[in-house]
């Protein structure tokens, strides 16, 4: 699950990408004005999947979450 602080925090100019490493969910806040090519760059030098970038609306990113935890193993 999300932590509330990342999207209750979220500035107006800023976005959340959520990624996919080794199973497990990561999140980054990153600039809104950031392409999504630097946001893919970023997340391999981690090894990581972008599942989605430039996100703002609470109910869209909490429901995407949702959909990945149930996809890893979670509830059906």
């Amino acid at each position: 699950m999300i932590p509330n602080h990342i999207i209750d925090n979220l500035a107006s100019h800023e976005r959340i990408a959520v990624l996919a490493r080794g199973g497990e969910l990561q999140f980054v806040v990153h600039p809104a004005s950031e392409d999504a090519a630097a946001v893919r760059a970023r997340a391999s030098c981690d090894d990581a999947e972008v599942l989605a970038s430039h996100l703002q609306d609470r109910a869209a990113i909490l429901e995407l979450v949702a959909s990945r935890e149930r996809d890893v193993g979670g509830e059906s």
